[in-house]
């Protein structure tokens, strides 16, 4: 399992369901805790900088600091009642972006665990998310705000599709699928497959068997837009308690333009949703 976990707070708040899955991760693999505290604080027209009075920095780092170390003693008070080994780390990176601060954080984890949010945080974090999932090169857990039960080891889904994302997602997810007592492994159809992307799909179930996942195969037909919508709904028809996908398998500008499946998940997935780039 996972034993260095990732948890980033650096959107000014405590998302407790994130916190929440970590801990509960950790729990079971004997592993620890990091709360990555901070605060960015770009200034939005890099030219100005030399026009503001020197002190102004000063301030506006003293009040940064303040505040982390305000986020981090709130942290603490959380992390005390899960009864699992944690860190708390403080960044002093106050002129990064939050994905600028986390990316390192996160090359040195093994699973990084972000939350959702509704309403006008939403965007922002979905670019931190989306940013430390593409450049950090470690898998990310993104738990739902409203999902209020501990990691479950009952049933999972594999949205899989034959990309290097989706094999690393596979690869990365394999301690965790090991535990499950089933596993689907859910193909979305734009259209009709031939008989030799079938039987690589026959192969596919063979390699999960050979890793100790006993995993069924489920067809589904939607267009490429409505994908993670489908994949969403059979989560939930199902009763999953984890998703795996690969994350960006499409540039992300594309799926900022044309929606996509893996932005839909982020923002819209109703289970815990395992991706990887």
């Amino acid at each position: 399992m996972f034993k260095d976990i990732l948890v980033p707070l650096l959107m000014g708040d405590i998302p407790s369901s994130a916190l929440r899955a970590g801990c509960a991760l950790a729990r079971i693999s004997g592993g620890r805790v990091t709360a990555l505290v901070g605060v960015s604080q770009i200034a939005p027209i890099a030219e100005a900088w030399a026009y503001y009075p020197a002190g102004v920095y000063g301030s506006m780092r003293d009040c940064a600091a303040a505040t982390t170390q305000a986020m981090a003693d709130a942290t603490e008070d959380c992390l005390k009642s899960e009864s699992v080994p944690f860190q708390i780390r403080q960044s002093q990176e106050f002129w990064s972006t939050p994905a600028e601060i986390c990316i390192e954080p996160a090359r040195q984890c093994d699973l990084v665990v972000v939350g959702t949010v509704a309403g006008d945080q939403r965007e922002a974090r979905e670019r931190l998310a989306s940013s430390v999932l593409v450049a950090s090169g470690r898998p990310m857990l993104v738990v739902p705000a409203s999902y209020n039960a501990a990691p479950g080891f009952d049933k999972a889904v594999i949205a899989w599709k034959s990309s290097r994302e989706s094999a690393r997602a596979l690869h990365d997810a394999l301690p965790w699928l090991q535990r499950m007592r089933s596993v689907d492994l859910l193909i979305v159809d734009e259209g009709p497959r031939s008989s030799y992307a079938q039987s690589l799909d026959a192969l596919l179930i063979g390699h999960l068997e050979r890793n100790q996942v006993g995993a069924q195969l489920v067809r589904r037909s939607a267009p490429a837009a409505q994908a993670g919508t489908v994949i969403d709904i059979h989560a939930q028809e199902v009763g999953a308690d984890l998703l795996v996908a690969g994350g960006y398998s499409h540039s992300r500008l594309r799926e900022q333009v044309l929606g996509g499946a893996t932005r839909f998940l982020m923002e819209h997935a109703s289970v815990p949703t395992l991706l990887a780039h």
